[in-house]
């Protein structure tokens, strides 16, 4: 019933963002190219926002490290820190190699990532809510929606799949906390706040840049809370509860 659900949910992910681009189409924007810092480091371009992903990664390899130590253990979160530690590790590889030469074609190998991670922050949630562990059948369903949001926007030009999985998850997120009907809610409003920060530092990137004497962007600022973000999925994981083995 669960697996049943999860489909129809892919399904209607996807309905909707087709519906939602005939009613009002959703592009990507040239303009998210142009960056403040674009100051070089020697051979490296826009160096801090392309050094800075440095700490996203190692955000992610943090939670495939507890992910390792914990593999003789039944995990509630596991599958979806798996999921979400490798998305990290991922993200801040794509992030740079993005930010070495802003596209659009660059900027697959940013979002493609990132969607792993949206995917295990939802097979998290969906674990927290439920207290039942996701299967590999459920995580691979996850990735691959997700993952398919993004050749969405490459193949349809629309954003609107990719939108709805960042922003829908986030509400979910949010809701349940609220409603206090999540495992670990404190681990889950730090994870909030540091994703909500990011999206404030993204936002204001130029006024940053020019609030601080040009000595950091808002946009560098983003993936250094990104990474705190990532960093707070670990301690949502080890606040995780345990399957005891029959």
């Amino acid at each position: 019933m669960a697996n049943v659900r999860l489909i129809s949910g892919i399904v209607a992910l996807f309905a909707a963002g087709m519906m939602l681009q005939a009613l009002q189409p959703l592009a990507q924007p040239q303009g998210y190219h142009h960056f403040s810092d674009v100051r070089s480091l020697g051979l490296i371009p826009n160096a801090a926002d392309v050094l800075s992903n440095l700490f996203i990664s190692l955000s992610g390899l943090a939670c495939l490290r507890w992910v390792a130590q914990q593999r003789r253990e039944r995990a509630l979160l596991a599958p979806g820190i798996l999921v979400a530690g490798g998305g990290l590790v991922l993200t801040g590889l794509g992030s740079a190699f993005y930010h070495w030469h802003p596209t659009d074609a660059s900027l697959v190998w940013d979002r493609l990532p990132m969607t792993i991670v949206f995917a295990g922050i939802l097979l998290c949630l969906w674990s927290s809510a439920t207290l039942a562990r996701a299967t590999w059948f459920q995580s691979v369903l996850v990735v691959g929606a997700a993952l398919g949001t993004v050749w969405f926007w490459v193949f349809r030009g629309s954003l609107w799949p990719y939108a709805l999985l960042q922003y829908g998850g986030i509400f979910a997120v949010l809701y349940l906390v609220i409603r206090k009907r999540v495992l670990g809610a404190q681990a889950w409003r730090r994870i909030l706040e540091w994703y909500a920060l990011a999206k404030v530092f993204e936002f204001f990137d130029q006024g940053i840049w020019v609030l601080t004497g040009h000595l950091v962007s808002g946009h560098t600022l983003k993936h250094l809370a990104s990474a705190a973000a990532g960093f707070a999925i670990l301690w949502l994981a080890k606040n995780s509860r345990f399957i005891p083995t029959r």
